[in-house]
């Protein structure tokens, strides 16, 4: 699991791994128990497939986390 959250946000940008070409973006909440939960808001597939590099992984991370905070409707 690959995470972009600036430091003190309360939403970040997950992609889960594996063969999964998609990108989770995700707002922290107060769990059913008082705790910190994740829910999704929006998600974005790769159109090119995973990314070969870390770098290049990391780059989609924070592109996809600056569209979710442009964006009116997530």
């Amino acid at each position: 699991m690959f995470i972009y959250q600036p430091k003190d946000a309360l939403d970040r940008v997950v992609w889960y791994g594996g063969e999964s070409t998609q990108l989770h973006y995700e707002q922290e909440v107060d769990g059913w128990d008082g705790n910190p939960d994740w829910i999704e808001r929006s998600v974005r597939t790769l159109g090119g497939g995973i990314p070969v590099g870390v770098s290049e992984l990391q780059a989609e991370l924070v592109d996809y986390y600056n569209y979710c905070q442009c964006a009116v409707n997530y």
